[in-house]
């Protein structure tokens, strides 16, 4: 935030705090379910609080350790969601002044701060130790994220890439200016040093901050950016407050395929986008936030995001949110000669959300020997259950697992599950269970053609032409022999031709 005469952030409001701030020293477990049809579950935590204020949040994506610095300060912290519990770390050497940001990178957390416009912090997590490099943009921002092994950072209309390996820095193409069509008031063209920036899938989003509601995407190929629907604007809970939209602070969520942010200043909402709807909704947070940060965590037991109350307090949240959809499996067989038999099987999101961490479970039937098994995305391991990990569906779309097998037996009964991270609206519609048959020739010699057309039914084969030649070594009406050898593996209802005894041949 620019700072005012009174010498807080210009749209403080502390006295505020003070009567509205939440305890944090209980575990805080709130649903929200949004009042649309195609509603998600979420859930905030209240954590350990920290000692001081925060900003500069970042995250270890390897070990979902957060990282986080002194507001207006240079004490450093570490905290552990395992453990729930902070500690100090090595002091750093920039003060932080009014808000930073952070991202981390190879190791590393780098810091930037929204009025130090010459240089960055480097924090060595090995180390424990300090260094600082050049600021590439030379302004201070507190909007800075990583990916593909570079540093991105962002102010006004100046966008650029640092790859620390190097110290190259690289100008990208500037964001749109967002103004005048949709804010008003202070805000300025492209981003404020208050914002947030996200890398998604060769791609960064962005949200303007400061209140303001700009947003974006980048695409980091192309180097070109597209303007998205404006953040909402939300009205904080304090008297003669003016709609804002979001402050300082973003995170994504991979499960939900969601930007992250909060605000307005002093006020209580969560803001979220749905990138593959294009559209905003928001929740209310458990407690008041100002310019802070938050940073999304992986691992299970602890997958979620965290966020900090920033300039507004200690306190400390966990938010966590699942989708509601529904997945439904479908097989198929394909049976080919010589006992191989393909299994398709379409795991489909029929909505209306998204579905993170998609598994299709498919036990291998006794006597059934894996050839292969070929997703459209993902991986899949048989230990002995045939597991597919397919990552993400979006509603309305499927993925296709094809499975090979080779089996002796006449009949293969098996069932597909599918499970993910998302709530299912059908349980009921979760297993698929195909049954398929082939056809085992069976003995028919020596049999009767009665004997030899039931047995060959009963092998899943079907009878064929009939034909009778003279035979002294087999009795009249006896089969001399079918038109395919015993034990032979072929599709089910694949036709056997019978050649019966006549009898010895007549002497003249």
């Amino acid at each position: 935030m620019v700072e005012s005469s009174l010498g807080g952030s210009s749209r403080a409001r502390l006295g505020w705090v003070s009567v509205v701030a939440l305890a944090l020293s209980a575990l805080l477990l709130a649903a929200v379910f949004a009042s649309r049809a195609d509603a998600r579950f979420e859930a905030f935590q209240g954590l350990a609080p920290s000692s001081v204020e925060l900003t500069s949040v970042g995250t270890d994506p390897a070990t979902g350790l957060i990282y986080a610095q002194e507001n207006g300060g240079t004490a450093f912290f570490r905290y552990d969601p395992h453990t729930n519990g902070w500690s100090d770390l090595a002091e750093a050497p920039l003060d932080s002044g009014n808000n930073g940001g952070a991202a981390f990178l190879n190791g590393k957390v780098y810091t930037v701060y929204s009025n130090n416009d010459e240089k960055l912090g480097v924090y060595d997590v090995a180390s424990n130790s300090w260094t600082t490099i050049d600021n590439p943009l030379a302004d201070g921002t507190s909007v800075i994220t990583a990916t593909g092994g570079k540093l991105y950072l962002i102010i006004g209309k100046e966008f650029v890439a640092l790859d620390p390996a190097t110290g190259g820095t690289t100008p990208l193409a500037g964001p749109p200016p967002f103004t005048p069509a949709i804010n008003e008031g202070n805000c300025e063209a492209g981003f404020e040093a208050w914002g947030g920036l996200q890398p998604v899938e060769g791609k960064i989003y962005g949200h303007q901050g400061n209140g303001c509601v700009g947003f974006a995407v980048y695409d980091i190929a192309t180097n070109s950016w597209n303007e998205l629907p404006p953040a909402p604007k939300v009205i904080a809970p304090y008297p003669d407050a003016e709609p804002e939209g979001p402050v300082l602070g973003s995170a994504y969520d991979p499960l939900t395929n969601t930007y992250l942010t909060y605000g307005s200043y002093s006020g209580k909402s969560l803001f979220r986008y749905d990138i593959e709807a294009g559209t905003w909704s928001t929740s209310e947070m458990p407690f008041l936030v100002d310019d802070g940060g938050m940073a999304y965590v992986s691992q299970s037991g602890i997958e979620g995001v965290y966020m900090i109350q920033g300039e507004e307090g200690t306190e400390f949240t966990r938010y966590t949110e699942r989708n509601v959809t529904d997945l439904a499996p479908k097989a198929t067989a394909k049976v080919k000669k010589g006992g191989k038999i393909t299994v398709s099987v379409v795991v489909s999101n029929l909505g209306p959300e998204r579905a993170g961490g998609v598994v299709l479970s498919n036990p291998l039937p006794k006597g059934a020997k894996l050839i292969s098994a070929t997703p459209s995305q993902g991986t899949c391991s048989a230990t002995p259950t045939l597991s597919c990990s397919l990552g993400a569906l979006p509603s309305g779309i499927g993925a296709t697992v094809k499975i090979k097998v080779k089996t002796r037996s006449k009949k293969l009964v098996t069932t597909a599950t599918v499970s993910s991270l998302a709530l299912d609206a059908n349980a009921a519609s979760d297993a698929a269970k195909l049954e398929t048959k082939q056809c085992v020739v069976p003995k028919v010699k020596s049999r009767s053609v009665k004997a030899a057309k039931k047995a060959l039914r009963k092998a899943n084969c079907k009878p064929g032409k009939v034909t009778f030649r003279f035979s002294g070594n087999t009795d009249e009406g006896k089969v001399i022999r079918g038109s395919k050898s015993r034990g032979k593996l072929l599709p089910k209802g694949s036709r056997v031709k019978l050649v019966v005894s006549e009898g010895p041949k007549p002497t003249k």
